[in-house]
């Protein structure tokens, strides 16, 4: 993996700590997903999907995004006024359906504004810069067909929504504002024999952790997957997992101390695992079964984490919570029959809510 470039090092030295929910701040604890419920019988291949957020529980889902087109893969920003997503609305004539670019609106859905290209979007914890994956050429996609391209710079590598590219890296950019304007993503890792993919920044600002594996890995069981973390200050990276495994999505807990992630577990499914977060020390299996359980997300306070799991008989991935240590796994969607539909790639943060006379 190559070091930063003295440029982006400049750019990404981001003091900030994590947002805190409190009574005061009126910030409640709500979490964000993708879902299917309106379109149930469309294909999740990005033409379908669109943004909800609920309560912790299950309950109050209410939508977001309304479209013809794909949302996916919300973020709350860390003070929980602001949602980055995904969506392929912007996607260019003849390009893949699961074409990924960013957008932000506010957290009641409105003010939708296209970002940049890219996908899977992680916030600093100041919330003025965000990371993502993208295509180091930036695209687009000279191919209208289904996925994969091999080696075609700006296609996807997979039909998932969010689906890295074949020259994927890890991006910074900061977010426009009313107070300061964006700035043009710089490329963190330039790995251009790797595919960069899932960043998400520690909670103090000082990292971000990702997957990577060679281009040359098959794309859909990436045994050469494995997470790492880049230091900021730095510009080094520490490798966490050695394995013939994939590792997919880690994602940091609240205190900075675990590392959650896909991981195959010695099966052919995804499991959700945890592992220290300074050495890679400590892995562990906190699902074990014969489906697929993914991208995981940690509550604001670190008790609990949100994931989604194909369900036997449903035929669709539902969003399912369990205490961080694996215990009391408790289904969240998917329990009303008359409510079909797919509830998956959710993250979970706060809101900030009227109180008082805070606006």
């Amino acid at each position: 993996m190559e070091r930063i470039t003295v440029l982006a090092l400049a750019a990404v030295l981001i003091a900030g700590t994590p947002g805190i929910a409190t009574p005061e701040q009126c910030e409640l604890s709500t979490i964000a997903f993708t879902s299917t419920r309106d379109f149930p019988n469309a294909p999740l291949a990005f033409g379908s999907s669109e943004i909800y957020l609920m309560n912790p529980d299950g309950t109050d889902p209410r939508r977001l995004t309304e479209n013809t087109e794909g949302d996916a893969l919300p973020k709350l920003s860390p003070d929980g006024k602001r949602i980055v997503f995904d969506s392929n609305r912007a996607r260019g004539a003849g390009e893949p359906a699961n074409t990924s670019d960013l957008f932000l609106m506010k957290a009641d859905g409105k003010n939708q504004t296209l970002l940049t290209r890219g996908s899977s979007a992680t916030w600093s914890p100041d919330g003025k810069h965000i990371a993502f994956h993208r295509s180091s050429s930036g695209g687009p996609c000279p191919v209208s067909s289904p996925p994969p391209f091999p080696g075609i710079p700006g296609c996807p590598i997979k039909t998932d929504p969010g689906a890295a590219t074949w020259d994927s890296d890890i991006f910074i950019m900061r977010v426009p504002d009313d107070d300061e304007p964006g700035e043009e993503p710089i490329n963190l890792t330039n790995s251009p024999n790797q595919i960069d993919d899932d960043p998400d920044w520690s909670p103090d600002g000082q990292k971000i952790v990702f997957t990577s594996h060679p281009v040359t890995d098959n794309v859909n069981n990436s045994i050469h997957a494995e997470i790492y973390v880049l230091d900021l200050a730095t510009g080094q990276t520490k490798r966490l997992t050695f394995n013939l495994e994939e590792e997919r999505a880690p994602t940091w807990s609240p205190d900075g101390k675990q590392i959650a992630y896909l991981c195959r577990a010695g099966g052919a499914d995804f499991e959700i695992c945890v592992m220290n977060a300074d050495d890679g020390t400590g892995q562990t299996a906190l699902t074990n079964n014969l489906v697929l359980d993914a991208t995981p997300a940690w509550s604001p306070d670190g008790q609990k984490i949100v994931f989604h799991r194909n369900v036997a008989g449903l035929g669709s991935a539902q969003l399912f919570v369990m205490k961080a240590d694996g215990t009391d796994q408790t289904q969240l969607t998917g329990l009303d029959p008359s409510i079909p539909g797919l509830n998956l790639l959710a993250s979970w943060g706060v809101v900030r809510a009227k109180c008082g006379n805070d606006n």
